[in-house]
């Protein structure tokens, strides 16, 4: 990014690893900024719900209301996304890796045939049916202390990647409604540039009766349509802007979206945060309870389980088995019927689990040395935004209130004086320039102060708050 603010990237975009949201726009002021949500709703595994709650006949994305409502714009996400999808996908796997480690071994049955006689016989003159001995065992190994330790892990990866579906959804929610935002914003610009336009083109007309009067300069005429071709040029570039934003809208919600109630009002009344507390506190809050922060916790407290069923592989697992033997070779002496009781005990001789206890705690020790860098790089990526977003709206109340409304009136009066020739076409050149300046800066602002919000929201976790009430809402 070249707006000033860098993009940090750990592992994944701006502002924060696991960050993909990367805002693009007016080169001015842009902001990337989705941070990872809070909030552990582990009874979240799958995007069912949110499919059927979806109206099927609804092909397009609506910009406005998905932007008003974040509810729903979640539910489209969890419903359409493919990035979504898979993390969903990663949980159901997780959930048969639960079940798997719930299961004890299997029994082993073996028959065995033996006394098959080779050639004569002792005594001689013995048949098949005289010799042959029959054999059945049944085996069964016993676990020693390792069946808790795979079950705990395994359930603590199904937390960690239920958390980790939280973050794909707080992720993609940020970034889809950065990007319809995008295409509010510009719809909103190229409103005030068409605007513009038909201004500068109403005024372009009253001066060509001047000229052909007599009363006005070619030199200003050509000047002042000059002035109008650079305003076309303008709205024709923003047009394709906004045709690559719906473009990026479409990729992102797998419909294409629907433009006609995107404007500035849609920026503005998005509702993208409640009241907010000390920037401190609300820090340390949203560190605390970020999906990918609880992720990365609950990833290492696996790891130290899988630590702990390595370190149990010392211990011995018993085989037990129960044989049953039909011999027929009874002239020797042998019993007719007879039971057989086996006990084996393997000898932890060399393989003790040692390496593989070792590799898990490190990389347990690496989990929560990321975490805990995490969670120190939130809390200052939401302090540093709750300060921008204060000072970008303090310059937006002052443009909105004072500069835009003044240079409209300076604009109004000085092509009221340039009709009655009291002023130049100069002065009307700046004057124009100079509003439609203001009014474009007011907008880029706003656009600003959208984005800000937005990595805010993202920060606190509001949107993994949505995906567990929808999920209560329609039933597992």
């Amino acid at each position: 990014m070249d707006d000033g603010h860098g993009s940090c990237s750990s592992a994944g975009g701006p502002r924060g690893p696991s960050m993909r949201f990367r805002p693009s726009g007016f080169p001015a002021v842009t902001f990337a900024g989705p941070l990872a949500a809070a909030g552990a709703l582990l009874s979240v595994t799958t995007p069912g719900s949110a499919r059927a709650a979806m109206p099927p006949s609804e092909a397009a994305a609506p910009v406005g209301a998905l932007l008003a409502d974040p509810a729903r714009l979640v539910a489209w996400l969890r419903a359409r996304n493919a990035d979504v999808g898979a993390a969903a996908a990663r949980v159901r796997e997780a959930q048969g890796d639960l079940g798997q480690s719930r299961l004890r071994p299997n029994p082993a049955l073996a028959f065995s045939l033996s006394d098959v006689p080779v050639g004569a016989t002792n005594p001689r003159g013995l048949r098949f049916a005289d010799t042959s001995i029959y054999g059945v065992t049944l085996s069964q190994t016993l676990e020693m202390g390792k069946r808790a330790p795979r079950i705990e892990s395994a359930r603590l990866r199904l937390e960690s990647d239920r958390q980790s579906y939280l973050d794909a959804v707080v992720q993609k929610a940020a970034e889809a409604r950065e990007a319809l935002g995008r295409v509010a914003y510009l719809k909103s610009r190229q409103a005030v540039l068409e605007e513009s336009q038909a201004a500068a083109r109403q005024v372009l007309d009253l001066q060509r009766a001047r000229l052909e009067a007599g009363d006005l300069s070619g030199n200003d005429y050509d000047r002042l349509r000059l002035d109008t071709l650079l305003l076309e040029s303008d709205l024709a570039r923003n047009q394709s802007e906004v045709r690559a934003a719906l473009a990026a809208c479409r990729a992102l919600l797998s419909a294409s979206c629907a433009a006609d109630d995107a404007g500035p009002a849609a920026l503005e009344t998005a509702p993208l945060l409640p009241p907010l507390g000390p920037a401190a506190e609300t820090a340390e809050t949203a560190a605390a309870g970020r999906p990918d922060v609880q992720a990365l916790e609950l990833s290492a407290r696996s790891a130290r389980q899988d630590a702990l069923l390595a370190r149990r592989r010392a211990l011995p697992d018993f085989g037990l088995s129960l044989g049953y033997t039909r011999d027929y070779l009874t002239i020797s002496g042998d019993q007719p019927r007879s039971l057989v009781f086996n006990v084996s005990l393997p000898i932890p001789a060399f393989d003790r689990g040692q390496h593989d206890a070792a590799r898990a705690e490190a990389r347990a020790s690496e989990m929560e040395l990321s975490a805990q860098a995490l969670g120190t790089r939130v809390r200052a990526q939401v302090a540093s935004l709750m300060e921008e977003r204060a000072s970008l709206e303090a310059a937006l109340h002052r443009l909105r209130e004072d500069a835009v409304p003044r240079s409209a009136s300076i604009l109004d009066a000085t092509v009221g004086a340039v009709i009655h020739g009291e002023l130049s076409m100069t002065d009307l050149l700046l004057a124009r320039r100079t509003h439609t300046e203001l009014r474009l800066k007011a907008l880029e602002l706003q656009w600003s102060v959208f984005g800000v919000g937005n990595g805010l929201r993202t920060a606190l976790g509001l949107d993994a708050a949505l995906v567990g009430e929808a999920a209560t809402a329609s039933g597992p």
